[in-house]
This record gives structure tokens, C-alpha cells and sequence, in this order.
């Protein structure tokens, strides 16, 4: 039985959803009143709910009041002028992940019968890793369709001389009465530019009985021409001659200005994605490839010929075509998507590796259609992979090690003793002792600093001869060396390695002819593992040191707790802090951060300053680790956010303010709310707020912590991560959290510009931060040629003395003032 014409267009419209389900970019419908009226499962995927949960509403039930607000303008903006809209901008998919997508929106209107409807068609691209493939592949689905589909409109016949005998009714449509067209009459309705080839087409047809398939424009009854297309074949006698030409006109106005709309579109996308190369294929329901997109073709050397069939394959690096083969009909036979990674021959020579992404393609009935696919080159991104891996183990060993001898620094031995803590026993006693080379200065002084360097390798040659294969050897600073031992029986027993090592340490050196001798100072602690922390153990070892200083060179020490008389001062303090805090004696100063490009200030980081009545300003290092210790971060953080918040509601709405957040908040379970409150009681909004972290953060309660960040990062607030570099491993937390912003640790910045090793280091953190589109900021500048460097290395942001110190808010606000008036002035 027949379909009829409304049976067709289900049909069509079932085949072109499904055809949109299978591919990977978000595609969004809305009607004229902001409603989703249609999402492919990509965008549903993108939003996190189910297309059933979504039609019908609008993004004020699913979004943030104000980013809705941002899409609302936007689609009014679209919805009212018929003008497209592109805006490329990082959207959190489910997960956390960070995608940055570019959305176009236009609009388009929907005909049905004598009403029409405006809607607005959004598409969403992810051009963090290939920006074309799901619109190219569209475009070569609805080519595909538009070359195979055939509606007949006008029948009509002609004789074997080509004299056009009848034809259908709806010839009318071109201005001319049916009996107008026959014998060569159809000329008249023709374009002029068309009619010649058309013509041509005919009479080649006619000499050689080849059927009849050619596009041209007709003339319209109200004016203007539409494209049409026409097709015949013949009719035939037994003998093999013409008895009669059969053909129909199809109106295909509407196909080919949509056609035209998509190639210009995919013009305008491919222009924005020249980066991103993407290689299409389609193969039939026998698994047999009939479509290669040029970019494959020019990729491999193919043409269309070689690569149709099984014969793409012969494009793939012999060493992978057998796996390819095995794994791409395992899904074909299965109906399942693939997704392989495999190198293919480059026309030039070498290879390309490509990751290839496979979807089956069904009918509105079931029906097996066949395959569609994208291939993207990704040759540059595993390069960059294997670059950022070894960029990983360069920093990680630089920011733990000493560049100079090779040896350990502070951060390796905490780590290194927290990894040993899980493997020995609580009663294990520990020894550190803490070694200064007594008159390193006067030597480095007297013989020159390559003198110096020399002697220091010389003295870490003898350390780590002597030393057991156990024992952990770190060089802290110029002249201070630390040796953790594990497992001592005896206070004796410490004494005597301290000896010892002092023994070693001062036998002379020849050093390039040059006789040097050295003295060398020990400070002691030992102590049972679960007695005291590794932090705890260097300070009271340093206490000791200090005291071993006073009693020259080869001076023993061992820490006793009278030596302690600080900790004592330390709990006055506390008490002193807890009081402060109670009487709002404390202040937040503001330093600026300056745009490297423009030079603008763009935000002020709030910073805690206690003017203590009796020792005048207390280092933040010092009270800040005493409400850490004392559970007062909890409350002085909260304060010192809401103070920065009041006082940025000043500013102008480009200038952020930034507030450290202290790993202990994460244990308050409602610090994103004290966050919410925050912004809401102020007014400030929250794309103005940046909240720095320290990695540590993210070492402790990991999942609970980053919950609380996600719950942050989702009110819109800037999340950026603080001193990178100089902790357990910032790069990997990179991939834990998607942070908005990079703060390199000020300690990589002092030496530069002379310093190969830290220039290194910033190098590839700035590398890091452009591959991964994030904003870097530097800390410590505080000299023209650091800046100058930080510059060259492509540095965002930088914040130190150079800019300006912390301010009280008043000199922040006249800073900001000033620096406006220069402006309108330039202007």
C-alpha cells in the first residue's frame, strides 16, 4: 500500500532525528517563548537531564538566574533581528569536566501549512578537541539525503526526438499553460543562464539514450525563479529502440537554498576551525565505506575510488590495519559505536595518528542503515601529550629537587617521610640533624662563587658516600644540609652519626688547586615516630642548630625542651589572636594584580594584617598558621571574605577581588553556603569573587573537598590554585579540578632572569596554562626585568611590589581612581 505524503514526512522527520541523535554535538530547538522544543541526545548529555525533563521548560528551570538571563538576552537578541549569534565560552558538563564550546544561534522559521513559527536553533561545538566533526558530518548526511531523495512534482513525456509531448498540470507553477511547454515551449520558463546547459545535457541524452539528470531554474508565477530538477529515462521496444522519454520536474527550490545555507555554513565553521581537521566517512548496511570527506583524501593520498569499499583500510600504518579491521566489524557486526586510536599513511610520507569515532545509523523502523564517522588527526595532541608528560617530571623534580647538587629539598623529604610513616612502627625513633657549613660565606667570598658551587657538590659527593642507602639526604638552603636516619636505638647512637658526619665533612678539600678547609656545625632532634610530626622534628632540630652556632665549628647540639622558650610566645599569641579577632582589631589590605597586556589593575587580592598594640605588625605566616592551629581560620576567614566583599561592591565591575582560603575552611561542611551568603548580603557578583586554594587542599579529604569546590565553582565564583608548583604534584591536579586560574609560587620568580632552572620552570607552567586555557598569574614581581621575562613567557597576570604593596582600602580605591583618570586622559 502507498504511503501517503503525511505517512513520508514521519518518516523523514523520524530518519532526520535519529540521523541528529547520532551525532556528537549538542543541537537545541526553542520556540518563540524561550521553550526547548527539541534536544538531541548530545545536548541532553551536555545539560545532564533527559530530553522528557526538558521539553516544555526554559533555561530559568535548569540554569542560574543570571547566566539564564545572559541566554535570555541572547535569543530575544536572535528571535528579533534573524541575525546569528556565535559565542564561545567554558560550560561545566556533568562531571566537572570543562569544555569550552562555541554555541551559534540563529533563527529559522517553521512552515506548516498557511502559519508559520519563529524558532531559534542552537548548536554547540566542543572546540576543545574537534570543533567540526559533528556539523561536517551533518552537512555530509543532509548532501547524501538531498542527492538521493526524488518527490516528483510535474510528469511529463517526449518523443525520441526530444519533442516534449505532454506534461503535468502543475506546470502552471512557472507562469506558462501546460500546452505552452510541449514540443521545445519549456525553454521559454528557463533561466537564460541555464537553458544552454540544460540543452546540452538533452541533446546527450537523446544521442545516446543515457537517462536524463540535470538542475536548473524555472521561471515562478509570482515573480523570480525557484530550482528545480529533472530526470527521464526511456522507454524501450523490443529491438532496443526509443519508444518514449518518461521524466519528472521536481521542485527542489527549498532543498538547494538549504543546501547553499549549509555549505556557507560549513564555510563559516571550517573558517573557525582551520586548527581542528576532520575526516568523515559513511559506509552502506554492508559494512562497505561509499563516502571519504576530501580531508581524508588529502590526508591519505587516497581518491574516493581507492578509499570506497574495504579499501580505506589499505590508508591505515600496517602495523595497526589488523587491529583496526577486527575491532571496526566487531562493532559493525554488533551495532555498536567504536572509538579507535590508530596511525594512518600520509600522502607525503609518515604517519598521522587519528582518533576515529563510529555510530550506527538506524531507520525510523529498526532498519540497519549503516555507519557515519569522524576521524580527527590528533597527531599534534599526542606530541603534546608526551611533551606535558615530561614537562610533569621536569617541574616535579625541579620543585623538589636542588638544582645545584641534585639533592632532595624540604618538600621531597616531607613527602618522602609521610610515605615511610606508613611503613614503619609508631615506637620507631627518628633522627634529624640539621648541618651548616661553618664559613662557607668567607670561602664563597674569597674564591668566587664557582668555587663555592664546586665545594658544595664536593661536600654532597662525601654526604652521600657515607650515608646509608636508607638515610635521607636534603639540601635546605645555601650552606644547610639535612639528614633524616630511621630507625636509631639511642640518643648515643645519633651523637655518634653527627660525629661522624662532621668527620667527613672536614677533611680538606683540593678544589681545581685550591686547598679549602671547612667547619661544619650539627644541630640535633630524635624522637619516636608517633612523638612528633616531620615538621615539628626540623624546627626543634633547627632550635638546636642555632644554639650549636654560638659554639663554632664542629659543635654538637641536641635539642632539648628548654630550648622551646618560643612556643611559649607562640601560645601568647593565640590568646592575643583570639582577642584581636573578638575586638576587630585586625585589617584587610589590598594589593593589585595588573593585566600584563593591557596594564589595567583587574583585581586586588585581600590580604590579613594584624597591627599588634605592643610588637606592631604581626607576619601573616605567623598568626595565620596560629588561628590554623587554634580553630580561629574558620571565623577570621569568614570575616576577612565578607570584608573584601563589601569593600569590591565599590569598585568599578571589572576589578575582582581575590581571598585565600585556608585548607582547615574545607572542614567546615558549609563554606559554600558561607560563600552564598556572602555574595548575597554584599551584592557582589560572584564572577568578581576569585577564592585561592593551596594544592594541599586537595591532598586532604580529597573527595569531600572537591565536592565543596564544585559547590563554589557552581555559584559562579573564580577558583584559582595558589603557590603552583611547590607542592606534592600540581600539575595532576590540573586534571582533579577544573581551575579557572594559575598563581605561580613566588620562590620560581626571585632569580629570574639569571636562573636557567627557574626560567624552565615558568616556561612550562605558562605552556600548561595555554594548552589547557587557563589564566596564569605570577607572584613576587618585584623588578623590571622580571616583569620583562614573565612577559616574554606569555604570563596574564603578575601581582608584587612592582604594582604596588597591600593597601588600606581607601588608597586601593584612590589607586583604582587615579589610574582611571590616566585613562580618560590617554583617551
Amino acid at each position: 500500500m502507498q504511503r501517503t505524503s503525511f505517512e513520508n514526512q514521519l518518516t523523514f522527520d523520524a530518519d532526520f532525528e535519529a540521523i541528529l541523535n547520532a551525532i556528537p554535538q549538542p543541537i537545541i530547538v526553542k520556540d518563540e517563548h524561550f521553550r526547548f522544543l527539541f534536544l538531541n541526545d548530545a545536548a541532553c548529555m551536555l545539560v545532564g537531564r533527559a530530553r522528557c525533563d526538558l521539553i516544555g521548560h526554559t533555561d530559568y528551570d535548569i540554569l542560574p538566574t543570571a547566566e539564564a538571563d545572559r541566554y535570555r538576552d541572547m535569543d530575544i537578541g536572535v528571535l528579533s533581528t534573524g541575525e546569528e549569534v556565535s559565542v564561545e565560552e567554558p560550560i561545566a558538563v556533568p562531571g566537572g569536566e570543562v569544555r569550552r564550546l562555541v554555541t551559534r544561534k540563529s533563527r529559522a522559521i517553521l512552515t506548516r501549512g498557511s502559519s508559520s513559527e519563529k524558532v531559534i536553533v542552537a548548536i554547540a561545538l566542543d572546540v576543545t578537541e574537534c570543533r567540526t566533526a559533528e556539523a561536517a558530518l551533518q552537512a555530509s548526511v543532509e548532501h547524501h539525503r538531498s542527492l538521493t531523495e526524488l518527490h516528483p512534482q510535474v510528469p511529463w513525456t517526449a518523443d525520441p526526438s526530444g519533442e516534449v509531448l505532454e506534461i503535468g498540470p502543475r506546470w502552471e507553477k512557472t507562469g506558462y499553460a501546460p500546452k505552452e511547454a510541449l514540443g521545445a515551449g519549456w525553454a521559454k520558463a528557463m533561466h537564460p543562464d541555464d537553458l544552454g546547459e540544460v540543452q546540452r545535457e538533452w541533446a546527450k541524452s537523446l544521442a545516446t539514450g543515457e537517462p536524463l539528470d540535470v538542475e536548473f531554474r524555472l521561471a515562478a508565477a509570482e515573480g523570480g525563479y525557484s530550482w528545480y530538477r529533472s530526470r527521464a529515462a526511456t522507454r524501450r521496444a523490443e529491438d532496443g529502440s526509443i519508444l518514449r522519454w518518461y521524466g519528472t520536474v521536481e521542485d527542489i527550490d527549498d532543498r538547494r537554498k538549504m543546501f547553499e545555507a549549509l555549505k556557507e555554513s560549513e564555510a563559516r565553521f571550517r573558517a573557525i576551525a582551520d586548527d581542528a581537521p576532520v575526516m568523515i566517512w559513511v559506509t552502506g548496511e554492508n559494512g562497505a565505506d561509499d563516502y571519504h570527506s576530501r580531508l581524508w583524501l588529502e590526508t591519505t593520498g587516497q581518491t574516493a575510488e581507492q578509499a570506497a569499499g574495504k579499501g580505506w583500510l589499505n590508508a591505515v600504518h600496517p602495523d595497526d590495519r589488523n587491529a583496526v579491521e577486527r575491532v571496526f566489524y566487531q562493532a559493525f557486526d554488533l551495532r555498536e559505536p567504536v572509538r579507535m586510536e590508530y596511525r594512518l599513511k600520509r600522502a607525503g610520507g609518515g604517519s598521522a595518528w587519528v582518533i576515529d569515532i563510529g555510530q550506527p545509523r538506524f531507520a525510523s523502523d529498526g532498519t540497519f542503515l549503516g555507519f557515519v564517522g569522524i576521524a580527527l588527526d590528533i597527531t599534534e595532541r599526542r606530541n603534546a601529550e608526551q611533551e606535558r608528560l615530561l614537562a610533569q617530571k621536569q617541574i616535579h623534580h625541579m620543585a623538589r629537587h636542588d638544582a645545584l647538587t641534585g639533592l632532595p629539598n624540604r618538600q621531597f623529604l616531607r613527602e618522602e617521610f609521610e610515605r615511610l610513616s606508613d611503613h614503619i612502627a609508631p615506637s620507631t625513633r627518628l633522627a634529624i640533624l640539621c648541618l651548616d657549613l661553618d664559613g662557607f660565606k668567607a670561602i664563597n667570598d674569597a674564591y668566587g662563587r664557582a668555587t663555592g658551587d664546586l665545594l658544595l657538590r664536593h661536600v654532597t659527593e662525601r654526604l652521600r658516600n657515607f650515608l646509608k642507602q636508607s638515610d635521607i639526604l636534603c639540601r635546605l638552603s645555601g650552606d644547610e644540609f639535612v639528614v633524616l636516619r630511621v630507625g636509631i636505638n639511642s640518643n648515643a647512637e645519633a651523637r655518634l652519626l653527627a660525629q661522624q658526619l662532621i668527620d667527613v665533612i672536614e677533611a680538606p678539600y683540593e678544589l681545581a688547586g685550591t686547598h679549602v678547609d671547612l667547619q661544619v656545625v650539627v644541630g640535633l632532634a630524635a624522637a619516636s615516630k608517633s612523638d612528633q610530626s616531620l615538621d615539628e622534628l626540623i624546627k626543634t632540630a633547627d632550635i638546636a642548630l642555632e644554639r650549636a652556632k654560638t659554639g663554632g665549628g664542629g659543635t654538637i647540639v641536641q635539642y632539648e625542651p628548654k630550648m622551646d622558650a618560643d612556643l611559649r610566645a607562640r601560645q601568647r599569641m593565640k590568646v592575643s589572636l583570639r582577642h584581636a579577632l573578638a575586638k576587630g582589631e585586625l585589617e584587610v589590605r589590598y594589593q593589585p594584580l595588573a593585566n600584563l597586556r593591557t596594564g589595567q589593575i583587574t583585581t586586588f587580592e585581600a590580604l590579613a594584617r594584624w597591627p599588634h598594640p605592643e610588637r606592631g605588625q604581626v607576619s601573616p605566616a605567623e598568626f595565620i598558621a596560629v588561628a590554623e592551629e587554634t580553630g580561629l581560620i574558620g571565623p577570621l576567614g569568614e570575616w576577612i571574605l565578607r570584608q573584601a566583599c563589601t569593600e569590591a561592591v565599590k569598585w568599578p565591575p571589572y576589578v575582582s577581588v581575590a581571598v585565600n582560603l585556608s585548607p582547615l575552611q574545607f572542614r567546615n561542611q558549609r563554606l559554600a553556603s558561607t560563600v552564598r551568603n556572602s555574595l548575597e548580603d554584599t551584592g557582589l557578583d560572584a564572577s568578581r569573587l576569585q577564592l585561592e586554594i593551596t594544592e594541599s587542599v586537595l591532598l586532604e579529604e580529597c573527595d569531600s573537598n572537591l565536592q565543596t569546590l564544585k559547590e563554589i565553582r557552581q555559584l559562579g565564583v573564580i577558583v584559582a590554585i595558589d603557590d603552583f608548583g611547590t607542592g606534592y604534584s600540581s600539575l595532576s591536579y590540573l586534571r582533579t579540578f577544573p581551575f579557572d586560574k594559575i598563581k605561580v609560587d613566588r620562590s620560581f620568580i626571585a632569580d629570574l632572569p639569571k636562573s636557567k632552572e627557574s626560567l624552565a620552570i615558568v616556561r612550562a607552567v605558562a605552556a600548561i596554562g595555554r594548552s589547557l586555557g587557563i589564566i596564569t598569574t605570577v607572584e613576587g614581581v618585584e623588578r623590571q626585568d622580571q616583569l620583562d621575562t614573565i612577559k616574554a613567557e606569555g604570563f596574564d597576570e603578575a601581582q608584587g611590589y612592582l604594582f604596588g604593596g597591600p593597601l588600606p582600602a581607601s588608597q586601593a580605591m584612590a589607586l583604582l581612581k587615579s589610574r582611571s583618570e590616566i585613562s580618560a586622559a590617554e583617551r
